[in-house]
């Protein structure tokens, strides 16, 4: 089954360059920088509610001295962040309900699990946990290296 296309920066923060020559993710990275879309208008959006729209502008801020995020990525966020208020909403339930009700498993206990693997994913997209920063954290770093070496 073919994998689905990645950009430059996903390959190398990934450090899987998919035995991709150096000219060829050169080019992509040129062509990418075309295509690459404005970060100026980052609202939230209208049909989150209070607490996830607080989410969204914090993370936002947080990487707003990057390229990682972008007007592209706003639906995205907001999935996260409204995935987050429904984990926290589940997450109460279950402990004022209990992880068992009448004698069965708890509904939202699969919810809950259904719910953070939908997270970890979305976390992972959008460089929000800790391996994803350090892998892009890693490879910046050989970027500009890469960068410095080829002024030789």
């Amino acid at each position: 089954m073919p994998q689905t296309a990645k950009n430059v920066l996903q390959l190398v923060a990934n450090g899987n360059y998919n035995h991709k020559p150096k000219d060829e993710l050169k080019r992509r990275a040129k062509n990418e920088q075309k295509l690459k879309v404005s970060a100026e208008h980052m609202n939230p959006p209208s049909y989150l509610d209070a607490g996830a729209k607080k989410q969204f502008r914090a993370i936002i801020k947080l990487f707003k001295n990057t390229d990682l995020l972008n007007e592209a990525d706003i639906d995205e966020i907001a999935r996260y962040c409204d995935l987050t208020k429904e984990y926290k909403s589940c997450n109460a339930r279950l402990k004022r309900n209990g992880r068992f009700v009448e004698g069965k498993p708890n509904p939202d206990l699969r919810l809950k699990l259904q719910i953070s693997a939908e997270l970890d994913k979305l976390a992972k997209n959008l460089g929000l946990n800790p391996a994803a920063r350090a892998s892009l954290a890693i490879n910046m770093t050989d970027d500009q290296k890469q960068e410095d070496d080829d002024d030789f």
